[in-house]
């Protein structure tokens, strides 16, 4: 891969233009790739060798849409004085920049220009560029040094025991797409991948002449989630994996460009070989309400960004992606990406597993489960570029942790493709069986989902029990959220607690109904701290967590 490397960076810069930042945009699209100079024959000349092992892997061909553009169309272009700006070749087209708009017509009088020539973004003054940050709505606030809260967001799924069997994401590539990477080639949390070159690459799609990396707070957020390595601080869900840096949100504006460029950003992440795409970004309305999403756009199959999901999906990746933060307002739905098909969209809970209220609710429009799962996304753990180790709420900040854990689950079972990973963190979520619009399918549970990957025949009668024990660590209390495939009526549930040599610490004999609940175990402060194993007997199984009590 590093040999092939230049080649595709400098096939990306051959049409780049830095966009002028009040000029409009527009989406033109081919009619085909006739005349070609090249074939999906050799694909080593316009994709990595990782790349290609990833499709080789999985039994995915490479086909027309994996071809670059046809170079003779863009030079066209070019020589009639067109900005070029970004360049898609599953889409089959580009995003250009043009002063004067009676040049549409002679676009459209290119035999190889389809008519429909989309405005993505306006001619844009000073006077009404906004001035603030609104779409993201996370909302940070420092926490003491001395304090290491990460642990609660990774236990609980259930990661920690992951890292614990030595998968931290070495050998995984993540690409984030994001709105810019400020500081994030300086965090402390972060050096350690600096140092180690796991940076392979980065990006701007933007191109309005920022600095990646002194251009916004937001991916350096997302990106300390999962790369972050700072002991009794800040540990992150993969933070042995490799990384791709790609700006392709505008800020602080809001136009349909932005969903173009993630196009564009996710080939980029594609043709390097990226395993996982990690996108915290989500789009409902613009600024241009011409352009504004409806609800029946969230079906998987409309939104630019969500075809390219799908697109992404079919060349053998993993997206993950927020939910969206609307949950409190009268949006309340899904934005897109999360609505498209074979991807996981990621809502957000609390760390006792609640679900916050600002998380976009689901289903897709077309009826499918969404969010798919939920995780930590209030008062998650991040580093912000000042420096300071900081709580993030909003999907932006679930999303990380599980694509992060999702990559390490992907190196436990490097032989599954990433549709049969999609399905066990699905099918090992808290909810499985009794999905809604709020948690999707739950809390996922990556080692139940390692175990389905490893032996999926042990569950294919559906008749295991699911079980979340939050916080953990414990201090004087823990919870014990169960959920059966059936209803049951007064049963017993006895609950034993064993340190590491056997001997028994306390016993609880409960009784129980429904077909989800929550247990609540009280005042374990005389436990001293260590780990312990709460053995759970139920409708005559066995089944043993570890908790770490501090």
């Amino acid at each position: 891969m590093k040999k092939l490397f230049p080649l595709i960076l400098l096939f990306c810069i051959a049409f780049e233009a830095l966009a002028q930042k009040g000029l409009p945009k527009f989406w033109i699209s081919f009619t085909d790739k006739n005349s070609t100079s090249y074939s999906i024959d050799r694909p080593e000349e316009f994709l990595s060798a990782r790349s290609i092992e990833r499709r080789t892997d999985q039994g995915i061909a490479i086909v027309e849409e994996d071809l670059p553009v046809n170079l003779e169309y863009l030079n066209l272009i070019k020589s009639r004085g067109i900005s070029i700006i970004n360049v898609s070749k599953w889409f089959n087209g580009a995003i250009i920049e043009l002063d004067d708009t009676s040049y549409l017509d002679t676009l459209r009088s290119l035999d190889f220009v389809k008519s429909k020539i989309i405005r993505i973004k306006p001619r844009i003054t000073e006077s009404i560029e906004k001035s603030e940050d609104p779409k993201f709505k996370t909302n940070i606030s420092p926490i003491p040094a001395r304090y290491g809260f990460s642990y609660n967001q990774i236990s609980m799924l259930n990661g920690d025991v992951l890292h614990e069997q030595g998968y931290s994401g070495e050998g995984m590539l993540i690409a984030v797409l994001d709105a810019g990477f400020t500081n994030a080639n300086i965090l402390s949390s972060l050096r350690h991948i600096w140092d180690e070159n796991r940076v392979i690459a980065w990006k701007d799609f933007v191109k309005d002449g920022r600095d990646i990396f002194d251009s916004h707070y937001h991916g350096s957020l997302v990106f300390s989630i999962m790369g972050g390595f700072q002991p009794e601080m800040l540990i992150g869900t993969a933070p042995n994996a490799q990384y791709i840096l790609v700006r392709t949100e505008e800020t602080p504006s809001e136009y349909l460009i932005e969903e173009y460029n993630w196009v564009c950003g996710a080939e980029f992440a594609d043709s390097l070989g990226a395993d996982v795409i990690n996108t915290s970004l989500g789009y409902t309305e613009f600024d241009d309400s011409t352009q504004n999403h409806t609800y029946s756009d969230m079906d998987g199959r409309t939104a630019p960004i969500s075809i390219a999901a799908t697109h992404a999906a079919r060349k053998g990746m993993i997206v993950t992606t927020s939910a969206g933060n609307s949950g409190n307002n009268s949006w309340f739905r899904i934005g897109t990406p999360a609505d498209a098909d074979s991807i996981l969209a990621i809502g957000a809970v609390d760390s006792l597993g609640i679900i916050a209220g600002f998380s976009s609710r689901g289903p897709a429009y077309d009826g499918r489960v969404k969010p798919d799962v939920a995780a930590q996304g209030f008062l998650t753990i991040a580093q912000h570029p000042s420096g300071n180790i900081v709580y993030c709420s909003g999907t932006s900040c679930s999303s990380p942790v599980v694509a992060g854990l999702t990559a390490c689950l992907w190196q436990a079972n490097p032989n599954s493709t990433n549709i049969e990973v999609i399905e066990a963190i699905r099918k090992s979520a808290s909810q499985y069986f009794n999905p809604d619009s709020a948690y999707g399918y739950g809390i996922p549970d990556m080692i139940k989902a390692d175990w389905l990957l490893r032996s999926p025949a042990e569950f294919e009668d559906d008749s295991f029990i699911s079980f979340t024990l939050f916080p953990n660590p414990a201090a004087d209390y823990f919870y014990l959220r169960v959920f059966r495939p059936e209803e049951t009526n007064n049963e017993e549930v006895t609950l034993n607690i064993y340190d590491l040599l056997g001997r028994l610490q306390r016993q609880d004999i409960l009784q129980i109904s429904g077909q989800q609940f929550m247990l609540d175990i009280r005042d374990i402060s005389n436990l001293a701290t260590g780990i312990y194993i709460l053995e759970i007997r139920l409708s005559g199984r066995i089944y043993n967590l570890l908790f770490s009590k501090r």
